[in-house]
This record gives structure tokens, C-alpha cells and sequence, in this order.
């Protein structure tokens, strides 16, 4: 035999270094012990293991003829060592459970403690996992849930193992053949205060035992354990076992407990993706891992629970579902960085307090503006996270500061649409009518604002002043057109064609008074003049108004020396002539229909042929037209056309 001077390790081997450290290898004398008669009943047969502490013998009982291990102290052991070997011999003998190892029995021959105990013919997990590099899942499983049995047995009695690693599990066969597992090796077993508090002071806070490897983070900072730190070391021995690698290892032992205390081990998936090990089971080991004593599971048949379950007939492994603690952690991290983001917020309108209220559209206190936006930040954390009736809370105090404090309708609308989603996603149907007709009415409201605000602007347009001005008025008035179309389409969609012809009405005027009667922007005003007393039934004062747009466009398209935007003009005389096309027809005035529809067709299908939403309505109306004077053959044909554009269209979209 030979031995390894710096990690203690035995081996049967030619080999002239320690594999595991790299260290010189020594050879070991014999045991003078072998041969020898302990304690006038054991007969001594070899050395089974040994420690710093002890030495384990295989021996034989004479008058039994059993074959037993005995753990022998070294008789160089201070009081405090023998003192623990008590207290070992004490937590092991009250455990009686088929997944622990038996005691039979203990005491001290001169200066030397001794511990009778089975014989286990096996391999321990360690030496399995070295052949075989990790476990099947049904076997790990089956592991897992005898130790996890075994342990339960220990804390319910108020014993601690404090050291339980792949060693420390000998697996060997049972009567009926199958693997069975023996917890061994109490030898710093703490009994838990609640069981036995004169123990404490055999491992008072400061000493450190263990094995770094499978070291809880509390175990590694000397502070006080509980059965949650088995747990940690189970989680340890479970990871290592389904990957084959452990889940943190540094260059020295010290650098390894400095990980346990600070560093998260690295995902299944990161270290053998090719294993495709349960998500649900990684998660269960993970969350043994974690680092705060709460955050793990709180007792070894809280793991048993969540524990994948062998079928007895197929021998196939149902695993539980089980959720990661990664998740859970990046909820509570959220919630942390929404506190801490509400505290950054705080602070910040303490110290704009002294600002003013803002501009007048937008008319609110810096403190007022802040707080409604964290509501709506923390209203729509909470609905995503199905929070609905703190969701709800949250909007309607938005909903009530928007109203009262805010000049910007913009702010009530949000807080509004924020109240639609959330009732629409928590199905509250009464609450979510009643919200709707607020939104409508808001739109109304806002409508009118900016029907008002044209019409201020169009006063203003109106009023004479010096030429320089009339110029720069010239130039205002085309930019407010997309602004009248937008508001006059928003009016017309809310039935308020009042509203829309006094405000056409006035820009019409307007138009013609800076741009001129041949303006494109009055002959625009007149389209959606025209299409305002059409709403109203005012048919006779609608042919005017498209008859001098047509005539408008018509000139401006005509026009050598105006190149700019003359394609938007052409299509709009298409337009203008459809429109007018239609309206003859529709009062029986066919001649003038068919000129204009007929010419409208003709127009968009040669410089329009890429604008199929022109070139649909044309041929659609003139179509119209030939089927109301009873051209059905023709109609068809041009209807045929339509549709094949239209179904084009469609298919494109």
C-alpha cells in the first residue's frame, strides 16, 4: 500500500504520485493492529480506511463469527477528540433506519475509543462515480430518494450529518437484490439544540468540518447549521451525480468554500448539454443550492415531495415539475429594481419641487408628473404579472390625477387604455363598457379642442396685416391642411357634420382669400366639403363644389410651368372626377356620367396602373354605371376586371 502524505489518500498501485494531488507518494508500513485480537472478541483481519482522526478495521468477532468494521481513535486523541467519538457513537446508536448505517457497539480499551459498526461489502458513491463518470437517471433517482429517507430519519431525531458527500454513501445489495443505500460516517454529527443543547460546545461556532467540496455556505463561514444545511450538501452530492463534475471546485480548498459562499454553479446545459437532463430535476438540485438557508427547501421531505417518482411496473421515471429558483429569484430582483427605481424617482422630485407647472398644454407639477408616471410603471408591472386588483387600484388613482391635474388629455387617454387592457385581461366585461364610453367621450372631447384650436388658427390666417405677413401667411396656410383633413375625418367619424362644414366652410374662405380661387388646397376643401353635404343629404350643393375642384385640378394639371407634386394632383382630379361621375349618375344625369366615369377609368388605367386602389374604384364605378343603364355585358366584363385587381390585392396583403 502506499499513501499520499497531503490528502491522506490510500491506494494499491505502482503509481509514484498521488493522482488526485499530484503529491509524492510514501509506502505504508503495516498495520501492526492485522492479526491481533481488539478488545478480547475482534479479531482484526485488514485496514479498511483511515483518517486523520481514525482508523476503520474489517474484523471478526470470535464468539459471533460476524464480520464487523471497527473505527478505531488514534490513542494520541485529546479529550475533545474522544469526546466527539462519543458523541458519534451516541447520534449514530439512536438512528435505526435501513439507509443508516447500524451501530453495535462502543467503548475505550485504555487510551483508544473504538465504534462496532456493520460491515459494509460495496462501493461508496465516490468510487461509482469514478467508473462510471455519472448516473442513469433511474438509478440517481433511486439514490437520491433512499438518502433523502435516510436523512429524514437523522433530523427527526435531531441529528445533523454536517458531512455528507459521494463517500459517505456506501450502496450495496439488498435481500431482494436491489441497491440499497447506507448513510455512514456521523463522525461530526451535531445534535440539533432543540434535541440535546449540551452537545454544542463539542463544535462550538469558529471550527469548521466538512468536506469543501459539499459544504454548505453557512458550514463554510463557521456560523450555525440546521438540518437546511444537509440539504445544501445533498443538492452538492445530487448535482455531481447527474453530471459527473462538481458543482464548484476551486484550486485549493479554501478558494472551493470561498465559491460555496458567493458563487452560483453553472446550469446542467453549460456543463453536459449532451445529457438533456430534466429541466424540473436541475431545478429541484438548484434550489437545494441556494445560497440563503430560506431560500432552499426547508426540510428533507419537502425534497422528497418534489423527488422524481420510479414506476413499479415499467421501472420507468415520472418526474415532478418543479420550478427553478433562477425564476424566482429574477421575480423578486424586479420587484427589488421597481423599489429601488420608485425610491430613485422620490428623491428626484424632492429636489425638482421647486419647478414650475410646465407649459400650457401640458399643465402639471414636476411632483404631480413623476408620480403619475411610477403609477402607470407599476400599474403595468402588475397587470403583466396578473396583479389585477392592485393593477386596478393603481390606474384609477392615474386615471383620477390625470383628470384633475393634468391639462394634457394625452395622460388620461394612456391611463384610460391602460384600464381597457387590464379589464379586458382580467375578463372584468362591466368595468371594461364603462371604460369604453369614457374613451369615446374623451375622443369627443379632444375632437373639439382641436376643432377650436383650427379655428383660432384660421381667424388668425384671416386677419389683414402688412405684406411681409400676408407672405408668411401664404406659406402657413398649405401646412394646416393635413391638419383640417385629419380633424375633419375625426368629426365626420364622431356624426359631427355641424362642426365639419362650419369648420370647411371657414377654410374654404380662407384659402380663397391668400392662396387664390385656383389654389390645390381649395380645390382639396372643396372634396371634403362636398363629401360633408353628401353626409347631410345637401345633395344639391354637392355637384358645385366637385365641379369647381375638377376644374381646379384640371388646371393645375394642364399647367406647363407647375412640375411639383403633379401626380398627386392628376390622381386627385381622377378622384374628383369619380366622385362626380357618381353623383351624375346617381341622379339620372347619364350623359355627364359617362363622360366623367369613362374618362376617370381612362386616366387611372394609363398613369395609374400601379395604384390599384384607384384603379379598383374606377373601373368599379364605371362598371356601376353601365349596369344602371342596362349595359350588362359590358359591366360584367369591367366588373370582372375590378374584381381580378381587387383579389390581386388581396393575395399580395
Amino acid at each position: 500500500m502506499k499513501f499520499c502524505p497531503k490528502c491522506d489518500a490510500r491506494f494499491e498501485t505502482l503509481w509514484s504520485k498521488c493522482p488526485v494531488d499530484g503529491h509524492e507518494l510514501e509506502h505504508e508500513q503495516a498495520d501492526p493492529m492485522i492479526g491481533q485480537v481488539f478488545a478480547d472478541q475482534y479479531e482484526i483481519i485488514s485496514v479498511l480506511g483511515a483518517g486523520g482522526m481514525s482508523v476503520v478495521y474489517k474484523a471478526r468477532h470470535r464468539l459471533m463469527d460476524r464480520i464487523v468494521a471497527i473505527k478505531l481513535l488514534h490513542d494520541d486523541s485529546d479529550k475533545v477528540a474522544i469526546e466527539r467519538f462519543k458523541h458519534e457513537a451516541k447520534a449514530s446508536s439512536s438512528l435505526k433506519h435501513q439507509n443508516i448505517i447500524s451501530i453495535y457497539d462502543f467503548g475505550i480499551v485504555g487510551a483508544q475509543a473504538y465504534l462496532v459498526m456493520d460491515c459494509l461489502d460495496g462501493k461508496n458513491l465516490s468510487e461509482v462515480l469514478e467508473e462510471v463518470g455519472h448516473l442513469a437517471l433511474d438509478r440517481a433517482v433511486n439514490i437520491f430518494r433512499q438518502t433523502c429517507l435516510g436523512l429524514e430519519h437523522a433530523h427527526k431525531n435531531g441529528i445533523l450529518h454536517r458531512d455528507l458527500k459521494p463517500s459517505n454513501l456506501v450502496l450495496i445489495k439488498g435481500e431482494d437484490g436491489s441497491e440499497l443505500v447506507k448513510i455512514v460516517d456521523f463522525g461530526i454529527a451535531k445534535v440539533l439544540p432543540h434535541a440535546a443543547k449540551e452537545q454544542t460546545r463539542l463544535t462550538q461556532t469558529g471550527d469548521i468540518f466538512g468536506s469543501p467540496l459539499y459544504m454548505s455556505p453557512e458550514q463554510c463561514q463557521a456560523k450555525p447549521m440546521d438540518n437546511r444545511s444537509d440539504i445544501y450538501s445533498l443538492g452538492c452530492l445530487m448535482y455531481e451525480s447527474l453530471t459527473g463534475v462538481a458543482p464548484l471546485r476551486g484550486e485549493t480548498a479554501y478558494d472551493t468554500m470561498t465559491m460555496h459562499v458567493s458563487q452560483t454553479p453553472r446550469s446542467f446545459s453549460q456543463v453536459v448539454p449532451e445529457l438533456n437532463i430534466n429541466k424540473s430535476l436541475e431545478a429541484l438540485v438548484f434550489r437545494c443550492l441556494e445560497k440563503q438557508p430560506e431560500d432552499r427547501y426547508q426540510s428533507v421531505s419537502d425534497v422528497l415531495q418534489d423527488l422524481p417518482t420510479i414506476q413499479p411496473q415499467s421501472g420507468s421515471v415520472k418526474v415532478k415539475s418543479v420550478q427553478h429558483p433562477t425564476k424566482q429569484r429574477l421575480e423578486i430582483k424586479y420587484l427589488r429594481y421597481a423599489f429601488w427605481s420608485l425610491f430613485v424617482v422620490v428623491a428626484a422630485i424632492i429636489a425638482y419641487m421647486s419647478c414650475d407647472n410646465g407649459p400650457e398644454p401640458d399643465h402639471g407639477t414636476v411632483l404631480l408628473k413623476t408620480i403619475w408616471n411610477c403609477q402607470t410603471t407599476i400599474a403595468q408591472t402588475l397587470t403583466d404579472n396578473h396583479m389585477y386588483d392592485q393593477a386596478r387600484w393603481v390606474l384609477v388613482s392615474a386615471e383620477d390625477t390625470a383628470r384633475k391635474k393634468f391639462s394634457n388629455r394625452g395622460r388620461l387617454m394612456t391611463a384610460l387604455r391602460m384600464e381597457r387592457t387590464l379589464y379586458s385581461k382580467a375578463k372584468m366585461f362591466d368595468e371594461l363598457q364603462v371604460v369604453n364610453e369614457k374613451i369615446a367621450k374623451l375622443n369627443s372631447l379632444v375632437l373639439l379642442e382641436a376643432y377650436d384650436t383650427l379655428l383660432k388658427e384660421l381667424d388668425d390666417l384671416a386677419q389683414p396685416g402688412s405684406e411681409s405677413q400676408t407672405g408668411l401667411k401664404r406659406i402657413l396656410a398649405p401646412i394646416t391642411f393635413t391638419t383640417i383633413d385629419h380633424v375633419n375625418r375625426g368629426l365626420a367619424g364622431a356624426a359631427m357634420d355641424k362642426h365639419t362644414e362650419t369648420l370647411l366652410t371657414r377654410a374654404r374662405a380662407v384659402y380663397r382669400n391668400l392662396l387664390g380661387d385656383n389654389s390645390p388646397q381649395v380645390a382639396g376643401i372643396d372634396m371634403l366639403l362636398a363629401e360633408c353635404y353628401c353626409r347631410q343629404q345637401r345633395l344639391p350643393m354637392v355637384r358645385p363644389l366637385l365641379a369647381e375642384a375638377l376644374s381646379i385640378y384640371e388646371k393645375v394639371v394642364s399647367d406647363p410651368t407647375n412640375k411639383s407634386n403633379n401626380h398627386k394632383i392628376a390622381r386627385k382630379r381622377v378622384l374628383a372626377l369619380i366622385k362626380l361621375g357618381q353623383l351624375d349618375r346617381d341622379e339620372n344625369r347619364y350623359p355627364e356620367a359617362e363622360k366623367e366615369l369613362k374618362e376617370a377609368m381612362q386616366l387611372a388605367e394609363q398613369s395609374f396602373t400601379d395604384d390599384k386602389t384607384l384603379l379598383y374604384q374606377a373601373l368599379n364605378s364605371y362598371a356601376c354605371y353601365l349596369a344602371q343603364t342596362g349595359k350588362e355585358q359590358e359591366s360584367k366584363a369591367i366588373f370582372a376586371r375590378a374584381d381580378a385587381i381587387s383579389t390581386a390585392q388581396l393575395m399580395k396583403e
